[in-house]
């Protein structure tokens, strides 16, 4: 019997087992509301490596990057030149993780991934996925700002959304004043009917400013008593907030150049296809960071 990739094969075998029965009963759920002319219409499903499938061939081991590969094939339709075939690296940064992904006139597949530490053997886009996004949870850790990986999923959510979360990427965006409360929908708190509360942010913000001022302030009488000169100075609530998405955004550009510079490709001859919902908020200053000039922001 052969046993070449017994392991990963076995991996994949048990994803699909586990995944396929689950996608099958959302479907069936899915369709019933089909009536009419549309109760015998064709379905199709992305699948991790870009293709279209039939409904009732979709399977586990198939789509567990579906979603993200749907984002690759939108922005190479639409972001990449044909006169001038300059690469395109996508940028989907949502609530829990960024995707990332390249396109220069073909897509780039791979046959053997590992997600969450499951390593299956189906053809897939080459994503690379960080766990940064705009619900990533902020630390500070031992004297270190610390983004991820724990996220506030969408409920209890960000401490903005009124429902007693933490703090997050979205929160220090907002404490920055790169969201407005004025341009979203009146749908949080508990009745879902209020707006995003910048008091609310900024009262953790103050919070965790406080921490890391006395710890700053320890460390600084430490130094003094060492008869070293030190600043002395403490950081402001928007210092705090820009740190820690100067942290996300390095967060997001590792996986960028693994996809780049460590296969011999010059990251700044690429533009920036951004999308997610985040992803517009941290696009330009990724793209300062990888020394891109064009960034793509869909509508």
């Amino acid at each position: 019997m052969p046993m070449v990739r017994a392991v990963p094969r076995g991996y994949t075998v048990c994803a699909d087992a586990y995944l396929t029965p689950k996608i099958h009963q959302y479907l069936k759920g899915f369709t019933s509301g089909f009536k009419g002319g549309l109760k015998d219409v064709d379905v199709l499903f992305m699948q991790s490596d870009g293709g279209l499938t039939p409904m009732d061939q979709f399977c586990g081991s198939r789509a567990v990057l579906s979603g993200p590969a749907g984002g690759v094939v939108g922005y190479a339709i639409t972001s990449y030149n044909q006169m001038e075939k300059k690469p395109v690296i996508g940028f989907d940064m949502g609530g829990t993780s960024t995707d990332v992904s390249r396109y220069a006139g073909q897509y780039e597949h791979v046959f053997e991934a590992t997600t969450a530490g499951v390593t299956l053997q189906a053809p897939q886009l080459d994503i690379n996925t960080v766990a940064a996004g705009g619900g990533s949870r902020l630390f500070f850790r031992s004297g270190m700002f610390v983004v991820g990986p724990e996220s506030a999923g969408a409920h209890p959510g960000p401490a903005c959304y009124r429902k007693g979360g933490p703090l997050t990427v979205t929160d220090a965006n907002l404490a920055l004043g790169r969201l407005l409360p004025s341009f979203f929908p009146k749908i949080f708190g508990p009745g879902e009917n209020e707006a995003l509360s910048s008091e609310e942010t900024m009262k953790h913000f103050h919070r965790l400013s406080k921490e890391i001022n006395l710890f700053l302030s320890s460390k600084q009488s430490q130094v003094t008593a060492n008869g070293a000169n030190g600043s002395g100075s403490e950081m402001s609530v928007e210092e705090v907030a820009m740190g820690f998405i100067r942290v996300a955004n390095e967060a997001m550009c590792r996986p960028i150049r693994a996809l780049t510079q460590a296969k011999g490709h010059d990251t700044s001859q690429h533009v920036l296809a951004c999308f997610g919902g985040a992803g517009g908020q941290h696009a330009c200053a990724i793209a300062r960071a990888l020394g891109m000039k064009t960034v793509f922001i869909h509508k």
